[in-house]
């Protein structure tokens, strides 16, 4: 029987971490499209490539192959892989995901002339909406409506893969956490499911799992990263592993995951469950992911519709009070200021039109937030801040 052909733009951390490996292991061939020599040069050499599964109890070694690669610059080569392609998927970061069009326009047309089926594309990109922003991108380069010949299939990226924390002199080694699970929209396919384990069909609803991973996931790990940051601490193992701090942060999952359940109709259980999970995986020491790589950019996470301004503005809208989530706020103000070059005045109007639009209860979260800015000046204090919360929150079941 002929291997399945798998096309992965991008053979970076997900691509090689998470997209190729779920379609090696059952049995297909994946072809990498990248720009780095010493990827591509590297996979074509050796054939295939070390993924190294790490946790806390040491690590587990796997190879994946048969792989090739081929650079993304040679236009002809790549559209020949999209045109033997049963399947491709994306993983090149969200600003890079519509630079893909013209290359995944060329295969098309080419599948085509050549008698071949749609084909579907995993978005293996954190970006809100990435099918709608991917299919605009591929109109235009291809020239016509491309809703028939490519279903754009929007993914929840949940597995963690710190970058160069495997020092094996081998630069396509990775290494990954174990969880490898890939939830996707199988609403947006055009062809029949992929019989390949890990890959999650979600048949209906998937938008919640998407709010779930950026409001959740994205929002708890960002947080974590930030209050590290605070306490001087490197990695997200240790700040996870400190109580006070995993404390802080379990309050602002719950707070979220209890706004998702509510605005969604999923099972408030299975999210409580899901938060504990991924307290747990943050403890992964053998990972060394650092606070300065999962806490990085601040100005597109503190964006109106991102992991937490959203965040703030879904709990509210659900009734559900975000005390913690405003201290995730405070501390992202702390790094506009620190990291991105604000001003005081800038992060004030930034959180000022982000956060509140004329609702009743704005001045109580601005005098919150107001508060949970101003501890953080002298120093992050976690008594401080959670006595400072469970004052409103008494406040608040007093009236």
């Amino acid at each position: 029987m002929t291997a399945r052909n798998a096309v992965v733009f991008g053979a970076g951390a997900v691509g090689r971490g998470f997209v190729g490996p779920l379609f090696s292991a059952a049995g297909w061939h994946v072809t990498f499209v990248d720009v780095l020599p010493e990827l591509v040069d590297r996979l074509n050499a050796d054939g295939g490539y070390h993924q190294v599964v790490v946790d806390n109890a040491g690590h587990r070694l796997h190879r994946i192959a048969p792989v090739t690669a081929r650079y993304a610059t040679d236009a002809d080569t790549v559209t020949t892989a999209l045109v033997a392609a049963d399947f491709a998927a994306t993983a090149v970061g969200a600003a890079n995901m519509p630079l893909l069009a013209p290359a995944f326009a060329a295969g098309l047309r080419e599948r085509h002339r050549a008698g071949r089926g749609p084909l579907d594309v995993l978005l293996c990109e954190n970006l809100p909406g990435a099918p709608a922003i991917m299919r605009e991108a591929l109109d235009e380069a291809y020239g016509g409506d491309t809703a028939a010949l490519a279903g754009l299939v929007a993914t929840s990226i949940g597995r963690m893969i710190p970058s160069g924390i495997w020092d094996s002199g081998d630069p396509t080694a990775v290494a990954v956490e174990p969880y490898a699970m890939l939830p996707y929209d199988a609403a947006a396919l055009l062809t029949p499911e992929p019989d390949v384990a890990g890959l999650e069909p979600i048949r209906g609803g998937f938008e919640a799992y998407a709010v779930r991973k950026l409001y959740v996931h994205n929002m708890g790990h960002c947080m974590l990263a930030w209050l590290a940051q605070e306490a001087g601490l490197t990695h997200i193992a240790d700040a996870a592993a400190r109580l006070g701090l995993r404390h802080l942060v379990q309050g602002a999952m719950i707070e979220s995951a209890t706004a998702v359940a509510e605005a969604h109709g999923l099972p408030g259980g299975a999210l409580l469950d899901h938060v504990n999970d991924l307290l747990h995986r943050f403890q992964n020491q053998a990972l060394k992911d650092t606070a300065a790589r999962v806490g990085q950019d601040p100005v597109r996470k503190m964006q109106p519709d991102d992991r937490l301004l959203g965040a703030h503005r879904l709990c509210r809208r659900a009734g559900v009070a975000p005390l913690h989530i405003s201290l995730a706020i405070a501390l992202g103000a702390r790094r506009l200021e620190r990291d991105a070059g604000w001003s005081p005045s800038e992060v004030d109007a930034h959180l000022e039109a982000g956060l509140f639009r004329g609702e009743p209860d704005d001045d109580r979260w601005r005098r919150l937030l107001t508060d949970q800015r101003a501890l953080l000046r002298e120093g992050l204090d976690v008594d401080a801040q959670l006595a400072r919360m469970g004052a409103e929150y008494a406040q608040a079941e007093v009236v």
